[in-house]
């Protein structure tokens, strides 16, 4: 079958990191695509409240755990799309925009003007326009629900192996690499200072032992280091949060690569120093510390 003649089975959103509860949902549709010959995609809603995973991050997901989603669609809640009803929402974007056959969502999906619709306008709207629904319940871990405000909770405290745990990998930060301010050049410490997305969700700020990805053009290459998040009040008490991290061992010019850096254990939080020399020796432990975690 031509792909542009094929149904999709399509999944719905705001998918803040696809943490494990999502990707049942990214599964569900996986599988049924491949059975009824559909094409797998997802449309995500996009809020104005930031995300733990930015746009390039979620491609990186989709690209190394589900191949053949395609496409995702991005759908802002501008007020002309906050004015559709729920039977306008079906009808023009599912039905007459992306030809759905299959729509999985879970149980919480409301949609349309003042979130009128709910699961069972969903299946009604189904039968209307000849497309199916599957409505999956939440996902529990320990007797939690796995939920993008639980995770944003671990992360604000710094608590990386719950976040892991429920989002179905480590929590990271992608992004080039570009110049800083060259302190570390001077401490003895030359840092790789990650550009950060506006919107990008970030865990409590502080040290962190880490692991530093490089892509080199062709394949990403894993060092170790330390890695400080937040707004350097030592230096220069800025407002924007900075993410910068020391590779042990290395010293190679990687000025505009791409970097995931993966904050694994929370060492300590940001404090202001007396001066240099005090921030020199305190990295120092720093070092020492993490480095004695990886041998563990």
């Amino acid at each position: 079958m031509n792909d542009a003649m094929k149904k999709v089975a399509l999944t719905i959103g705001k998918f803040d990191g696809f943490h494990l509860g999502h990707q049942t949902l990214l599964s569900d549709i996986v599988r049924l695509a491949e059975e009824q010959e559909m094409t797998p995609k997802i449309l995500k809603l996009v809020t104005s409240d930031g995300g733990i995973f930015d746009a390039s991050e979620i491609d990186e997901f989709l690209k190394e755990s589900y191949p053949s989603i395609e496409e995702v669609r991005y759908i802002t809640f501008t007020p002309e799309f906050a004015r559709l009803s729920p039977e306008e929402f079906v009808s023009q974007i599912l039905v007459g925009e992306m030809n759905v056959g299959y729509v999985a969502v879970g149980v919480d999906f409301r949609f349309g003007k003042d979130r009128a619709g709910d699961t069972e306008t969903l299946k009604q709207l189904g039968t209307k326009y000849g497309f199916q629904v599957n409505v999956i319940d939440k996902l529990r871990i320990e007797e939690r629900i796995v939920s993008s405000s639980l995770i944003r909770e671990k992360l604000t405290e710094g608590d990386m192996k719950s976040a892991e745990m429920y989002l179905g990998r480590p929590y990271s930060i992608m992004g080039k690499v570009e110049s800083g301010k060259q302190l570390g050049q001077t401490l003895g410490y030359p840092t790789v200072n990650t550009k950060l997305d506006d919107s990008k969700i970030l865990p409590r700020f502080g040290v962190y032992s880490s692991v530093v990805r490089i892509f080199d053009g062709n394949e990403w290459h894993n060092y170790r280091g330390i890695t400080n998040i937040g707004k350097r009040p030592s230096i220069d008490d800025g407002d924007k949060a900075t993410v910068e991290s020391f590779i042990y061992d290395f010293n190679d010019d990687i000025y505009g690569f791409n970097v995931i850096i993966v904050p694994e254990v929370f060492i300590r939080d940001e404090r202001r120093f007396s001066g240099l020399d005090e921030l020199t020796q305190q990295i120092a432990k720093d070092i020492e510390y993490a480095s004695s975690l990886t041998h563990q």
